[in-house]
């Protein structure tokens, strides 16, 4: 029998060889599902390489045929699970770029099974430089872990605790943040200090979580025990941002009212009947201030996936 001019035996050989070639250039086997993925991972207690990438990102596609095939990468990666999504699948990629908040192409994740970021690359990097950039995000996570594990070691230091909480949502280890964050808001003896920067970061990884109400709950909480200070500031410019998002303008302007007007959002200064289109831009300053995890509620609002370009 043929097909298309070729025996169908030979047209199928041809179709392996050319896949496992596919294989070999990509630097593979190179999975195309998170959750088999996070499977893999879970039973070899291995990291998962993740490249977000987009058929019209260039620099993405030179990583694939530059970087990805090179012999430093492929031996760095023995050890991890390969996965590439496509930021624009409307399925995985689309989703897990959102989550991570991914706005340049390439970027490169390393993930554990769980879904906590042990590393973020991005752009464009030659393969040598790329492996050491890669190896440097392995072992910062991996003594994170370690220190995350002698916590109760520094149980008295305050400051430390709260470093190693905003480290937790750095890796987005979201509940484990918050669960140390209300200890320290909640417990006896925690510094003024700390227990003020304590309550924004605590919204902020609430507000990561999209957990919104809660987030405004516990800026009103923070304003019943403090009035005044740097993170008290910071957490009104905050809920403003959080009620602008929400299309509430007048909650907004009532929380910055009191602000030097440099920090106040321009849809807040033009008071209560605001145009159709400046509501919305922000709203898009707002969304962009979230996401970029940005204080002040005049945030650029941009969010589209752009090239990261190259880092040489």
């Amino acid at each position: 029998m043929r097909h298309g001019g070729f025996p169908l035996k030979r047209t199928l050989l041809l179709a392996a060889v050319a896949t496992l070639a596919a294989q070999q250039v990509f630097g593979g086997p190179w999975l195309k599902s998170l959750t088999a993925a996070q499977k893999k991972a879970k039973a070899q207690n291995a990291l998962i390489f993740v490249d977000l990438f987009a058929d019209w990102c260039g620099w993405c596609h030179k990583m694939e045929q530059e970087v990805f095939p090179s012999e430093s990468f492929q031996k760095a990666t023995e050890n991890k699970v390969l996965l590439r999504l496509n930021t624009e699948d409307n399925g995985e990629g689309t989703k897990l770029s959102q989550k991570y908040g991914v706005t340049s192409l390439p970027t490169f994740l390393l993930l554990t099974a769980d879904g906590a970021v042990a590393g973020t690359i991005r752009g464009f990097i030659p393969a040598n430089d790329f492996v050491r950039i890669m190896n440097d995000a392995e072992a910062k996570y991996k003594d994170f872990v370690k220190r995350a594990k002698a916590e109760d070691s520094i149980s008295k230091d305050y400051a430390k605790r709260l470093d190693l909480a905003r480290e937790f949502r750095s890796h987005f280890e979201l509940p484990e943040t918050e669960a140390r964050l209300q200890k320290l808001i909640g417990e006896f003896g925690v510094p003024t200090k700390v227990r003020d920067d304590a309550y924004f970061e605590l919204a902020m990884t609430q507000v990561v979580e999209k957990k919104y109400d809660a987030a405004l709950k516990t800026i009103r909480k923070f304003s019943t025990v403090q009035n005044t200070g740097e993170s008290y500031e910071r957490s009104r410019l905050l809920a403003a941002d959080i009620y602008i998002l929400q299309g509430q303008v007048q909650m907004a302007v009532s929380f910055q009212g009191k602000l030097p007007e440099v920090a106040v959002h321009p849809e807040c200064r033009r008071r209560p009947a605001a145009t159709r289109a400046a509501r919305q831009a922000a709203v898009a300053g707002a969304r962009a201030t979230l996401r970029s995890h940005r204080i002040f509620c005049r945030g650029r609002a941009s969010g589209a996936v752009r090239f990261a370009g190259s880092s040489k």
